[in-house]
């Protein structure tokens, strides 16, 4: 038998989500972020899942030709563009939009003397990371003619696309700024009617639906989890509504009857209060399950809630199986998933629940349903 640790992947949770969302977006179109393998869950499971999203944001080409490779027909994005001139010609091949975030890309754009589906001018409005900034825009872009030479690049009816990103995008006082930066910098630059516009990320769907313009870009909520550790309560209120898109599991390989005052696992960090019998299963930090957890962490065993004790080694973790004393070799455990919270784990070890999407390892088997 293979070894048990695996993360099932439920495609339907990827349909419900989407539709909760739909509904919170009003008219605008969903690119939804797939990026850094669809946040760990796999191309293959989100090209099902997401079919009815409008287009997929990636970010790199070989993630938006797997997606081509598994039948997506739909628009995809390029989120940040292309990493070298040479990889225009896979933009073009792959039929992409992209981004243009800054003076160099626009210069391979327009050298390269070829149509793209359409290109995204990325305008930076506070967050400071990627796009070009306010009033020393027109030096990095140059005159409104060079605009329009991208246009003129577009074969989607010659029309530009025009982004920015919300740097908190909970607070309406913070969105509210950098929305008026950017309408002042594309009016500026000379924005036109009909072209597109895409402000909002998950966290600006939900607490500012004013920004749900054109294109929204939701990445987390998608994947049934929040973007940070201590959600507001609106964002909250959604969660409750969304469902789990993945489940991370193993199986027990082994128990020990453990005598008060013995020690377990490296360190001897946990010391047994009591006479207890101990589960060992075969899932451990190498695989992605984070060794900063806290105590007091829990998975689920046999429907119950289990303490995991001692520290948490490369292949294998300790688990207090006092509470569910029916538990034996090949008992299926949940570390995340339907009925363990990924949210709790990720408060009890201080990680993002990206981190942990995202931290699982190949040798992770994985099960699509």
């Amino acid at each position: 038998m293979s070894r048990p640790a695996k993360l099932i992947i439920y495609t339907n949770s990827f349909k419900h989500n989407l539709n909760v969302l739909k509904a919170k977006t009003k008219d605008a179109k969903i690119w939804a972020c797939v990026k850094a393998g669809a946040y760990g869950h796999g191309m293959e499971s989100i090209v099902e899942g997401l079919k009815e999203a409008d287009g997929l944001a990636v970010l790199e080409i070989r993630e938006a030709r797997e997606a081509r490779e598994l039948g997506w027909q739909k628009p995809i994005l390029l989120l940040e563009g292309v990493f070298a001139r040479q990889e225009l010609q896979s933009i073009s091949n792959l039929d992409l939009e992209i981004v243009v975030h800054n003076s160099q890309q626009i210069a391979w754009c327009l050298s390269a003397k070829r149509k793209f589906r359409k290109i995204w001018v990325k305008i930076n409005t506070g967050m400071n990371r990627l796009g070009f900034k306010g009033s020393s825009l027109s030096l990095s872009i140059g005159t409104k003619e060079t605009l329009n030479q991208l246009r003129a690049a577009c074969s989607h009816r010659g029309v530009l696309g025009w982004m920015t990103h919300f740097a908190v995008g909970e607070s309406t006082k913070f969105c509210l700024e950098q929305g008026e930066e950017f309408e002042k910098t594309i009016t500026l630059l000379g924005f036109k009617d009909g072209e597109s516009i895409s402000y909002s990320n998950s966290d600006a769907i939900i607490n500012n639906s004013k920004f749900c313009s054109d294109w929204v870009r939701p990445g987390i909520l998608l994947y049934g989890a929040p973007s940070s550790l201590n959600p507001n309560f609106d964002t909250k209120t959604v969660l409750n509504s969304l469902q789990p898109c993945q489940s991370l599991q193993s199986e027990i390989i082994a128990t020990q009857v453990v005598k008060a005052g013995e020690a377990i696992g490296y360190g001897k960090t946990f010391v047994a209060p009591n006479d207890m019998i101990v589960g060992i299963a075969a899932i451990g930090y190498a695989d992605g399950y984070p060794r900063s957890i806290k105590k007091g962490t829990c998975c689920i065993v046999e429907g119950k809630r289990c303490p995991i004790v001692g520290v948490v080694s490369m292949d294998l973790i300790h688990i207090d199986l006092s509470k569910c004393p029916e538990a034996s070799l090949g008992s299926v455990v949940e570390f995340w998933g339907k009925q363990m919270p990924i949210t709790e784990v990720a408060r009890f070890s201080g990680r993002l629940c990206y981190e942990l999407f995202t931290g699982i390892t190949s040798r992770v088997t994985r099960e699509i349903m």
